[in-house]
């Protein structure tokens, strides 16, 4: 194991299914973690480490623009 290496926050994409957060994907970079955004729905989460970072706000209900 390298302890010189500083470890980083991996952003996690998890889907919320009854109540329960899946993993799905590991992101480690931003920019990776960013372009999935807009494919997202209601079902999905984008975590920082213990921070969801998107949606913004938890129950917000977002969509990602397209139309019905």
């Amino acid at each position: 194991m390298d302890d010189d290496m500083p470890k980083r926050e991996a952003y996690s994409l998890q889907r919320i299914e009854d109540g329960r957060s899946i993993p799905v994907a590991v992101f480690y970079s931003k920019a990776e973690a960013l372009t999935i955004i807009p494919s997202l729905d209601e079902r999905y989460r984008l975590m920082l480490g213990d921070r969801q970072i998107w949606p913004n706000e938890p129950s917000s209900g977002r969509h990602s623009g397209k139309a019905n």
